[in-house]
């Protein structure tokens, strides 16, 4: 090319570009604000192919998805194999659908038979993994359990989230009966069989809803308190110095071993698979000894050595802390609300030294519930009916001992021990726990039954004081329902 067509050639493109400035400048409002935001680069994700190993019965192609009865079978098999590539949360909503659309009668398939899967996921999803640690948010969370997150419960309740300010969701991994809500790949969890009853058919897809929907999610692992897997796996149980069996064995708190290092793989290796999953926030509750029952004939394995129980439980959490904070992922704990009173009694029974254990998290989320304290406790004949003095004055005890890590309390959303319980007992420990400038709160009602929080937060319009709030201490650096009682 010679240097004249060069020099052409480069003011045809310059003038072309004037042009296009111009015209984009004349249709452009300067003056407004630009549209575009900085990408975060949690939300910037990579892809992955939701079909590369498929099995070989099922095809995908142009957005079909196909299933090949390689032997009689019947529709609810093929719904449980399938509906992890669909957009069903529950594979009966699935089978429903496949004998629709395939005019099938009776649930019966022949072999050799091909089946349309109706409403296939995309051939390419978002990677929900986090590439950078998520933020700790002004938390507004409620607590599901295994069996409620794995149906349409979860789902529906989500419809009253916006206007009430829910942001976050914890959900059972495993809850106290030891049962193991999801399909894991932990090898332990394989040859134990503690996932076989799981409620939670497809928790990647679980995960994903609720992050398409901007909701921190959090997995709650209850830690020791086991009963399955003590019966399950003796050797990880406490034992009884007297019998030689299952200490407590009959009645309804068994407990696993603390101290025993196998036990506290077993729970770590379920914490680092959610968090490659890609949930936010890993959750452990019952991370201490137990606190009823016969004690003096409890025998602990102490794997490690002898040492406290407060030792024995911080050595756990830094072992814990240090494989989740690398995967991107915050981790809290759930403590008892009394031991912010400093009672070295219970300190030293439960374990949960809160000057030990908050440098090894990002979240201590105490159980302030205010019926669990024994009547008379502090001066207050009935603490049940006192909300506002034990959520302030427990998160301001909590704040004095707890570092770096913020303080998220648990509060009551049940009745139990309560002669006021309504939207107005909601509306006051919210504002129990935002005077005393906590990081959020988190509800717990055992049976999910969030009508009267969902009230409350409505009429309070949350979003707008709390986020003021968040930003204000970012800058500055029915009985049956109850839970834990000491």
């Amino acid at each position: 090319m010679t240097r004249k067509r060069i020099i052409l050639t480069a003011a045809v493109t310059a003038a072309v570009t004037a042009i296009l400035t111009l015209a984009v400048l004349l249709i452009i409002d300067t003056t407004k604000k630009p549209s575009f935001t900085v990408i975060d680069p949690r939300e910037d994700r990579p892809h992955i192919s939701m079909y590369k190993n498929l099995p070989p019965t099922m095809s995908y192609a142009a957005g079909m998805l196909l299933y090949s009865a390689a032997g009689d079978t019947d529709t609810k098999k093929i719904a449980d194999e399938t509906v992890r590539y669909t957009r069903f949360y529950k594979a009966p909503h699935l089978e429903k659908a496949l004998c629709e659309y395939n005019a099938i009668q009776r649930g019966k398939v022949a072999a050799g038979s091909v089946i349309y899967i109706p409403h296939p996921l995309p051939s390419i999803m978002p990677d929900m993994r986090n590439r950078a640690k998520s933020p700790l948010i002004f938390t507004r969370g409620l607590y599901y359990t295994g069996p409620s997150a794995g149906s349409d419960k979860i789902l529906k309740q989500m419809e009253n989230y916006d206007k009430a300010g829910i942001n976050t969701v914890v959900f059972d991994a495993k809850d106290v009966t030891g049962y193991v809500n999801y399909n894991s790949s932990v090898p332990d969890v394989l040859e134990l069989k503690t996932s076989s009853h799981r409620s939670i058919e497809d928790i990647d897809k679980l995960i994903r809803e609720l992050k398409s929907r901007n909701i921190y999610v959090i997995a709650r692992i209850a830690c020791f308190r086991d009963q399955l897997l003590a019966k399950a796996q003796p050797d990880w149980a406490i034992h009884s110095k007297r019998t030689g069996g299952l200490w407590n064995e009959n009645t309804g708190e068994i407990w696993c071993d603390p101290t025993n290092i196998r036990l506290q793989d077993y729970n770590l290796q379920m914490a680092i698979e959610l968090a490659d999953k890609g949930v936010d926030e890993i959750q452990f509750d019952y991370i201490r000894f137990p606190t009823s029952g016969e004690l003096s004939d409890a025998r602990f394995a102490w794997s490690e050595g002898v040492t406290t129980n407060e030792k024995c439980i911080e050595r756990f959490l830094s072992r814990a802390y240090k494989e989740i904070s690398s995967r991107n992922v915050n981790l809290s704990i759930d403590v008892f609300g009394i031991v912010a009173w400093g009672h070295e009694k219970d300190i030293e029974k439960t374990g949960q030294r809160i000057t030990l254990l908050s440098k090894w998290c990002d979240v201590i989320s105490p159980m302030l519930y205010p019926s669990h304290f024994s009547d008379n406790f502090d001066g207050y004949a009935k603490p049940g009916d006192n909300p506002y003095y034990f959520i302030n004055e427990g998160c301001k005890k909590f704040m004095a001992q707890s570092g770096k890590a913020a303080i998220r309390p648990w509060l009551q959303a049940f009745g139990w021990r309560v002669s006021n319980y309504s939207p107005d007992y909601i509306r006051e420990q919210v504002r129990a726990s935002n005077d005393a400038a906590a990081k959020g709160y988190l509800f717990w009602n055992a049976g999910n039954n969030y009508d009267y929080v969902f009230k409350a937060l409505k009429e309070m319009r949350p979003g707008r004081s709390e986020i003021s709030l968040n930003d204000k201490k970012t800058k500055a650096g029915d009985k049956g329902t109850a839970r834990e009682a000491l």
